[in-house]
């Protein structure tokens, strides 16, 4: 097969998109930080099954439980922004569409993390 590139471009690993495998890392890499965080988010919330109101919100609040909840919802909005950017980049081909769209994605998962991260503080806070 006939090999169209530059010597340059075959050096730098990069593809159509210009990032080369950057994407593709960062996904793996979300994927595996998520892996533990996963099972720690729901050994909390299976421990906090059957406990009083104010007994959750304390667990919820101790620091350790709450940081561990932000880095599980701010890993997963990372994680769910670049796999979407990755099937826009390889499924829509109008540009202007693209881009729309790929602004689109930034947003959608800008808002979520900060209403995920808002909702914990506000719960990791209530007295």
């Amino acid at each position: 097969m006939l090999n169209l590139r530059t010597s340059l471009a075959r050096a730098r690993g990069l593809g159509s998109a210009r990032s080369g495998t950057v994407d593709f890392w960062r996904q793996r890499v979300t994927s595996l930080l998520g892996l533990p965080l996963t099972i720690a988010a729901v050994l909390i919330v299976l421990s906090s099954v059957g406990i009083d109101r104010d007994a959750a919100l304390a667990r919820l609040g101790h620091p350790a439980v709450a940081t561990l909840l932000l880095l599980t919802i701010l890993n997963f909005c990372i994680h769910m922004r670049i796999g979407m950017q990755v099937i826009i980049e390889d499924y829509v081909h109008k540009p202007t569409a693209k881009a729309l769209l790929l602004m689109a994605n930034t947003g959608f998962t800008f808002t979520m993390g900060i209403a995920g991260a808002l909702a914990l503080v506000k719960i990791a806070t209530a007295s």
